[in-house]
């Protein structure tokens, strides 16, 4: 069992086009296999932002980040960690 929100495997599935209907999203599902192509990672990134309130940095942009719905949740999770840490604007 994963320690994500029930909101974020929501988000996922709206973005991942090849999965299919009501097969869970797992720690180890593969985005890529699922859909996850270049136009579906901004619309997810944008959603991701908007519901956690963060911001992906370049270096969070490749595909060991984008490889499972797991690797994505724990670089939502390190923003969240690094702006709670930090409450000055960059």
């Amino acid at each position: 069992m994963s320690d994500w929100d029930e909101r974020y495997p929501a988000l996922l599935r709206e973005h991942l086009p090849e999965l299919p209907e009501g097969a869970a999203v797992e720690s180890d599902t593969d985005l890529a296999a699922a859909g996850l192509d270049s136009v579906q990672l901004i619309s997810l990134v944008m959603a991701l932002e908007a519901e956690y309130g963060v911001t992906f940095a370049d270096e969070y942009f490749s595909s060991v980040t984008f490889a499972t719905a797991g690797t994505l949740w724990q670089a939502v999770q390190e923003l969240r960690s690094e702006k709670m840490e930090s409450p000055r604007s960059r």
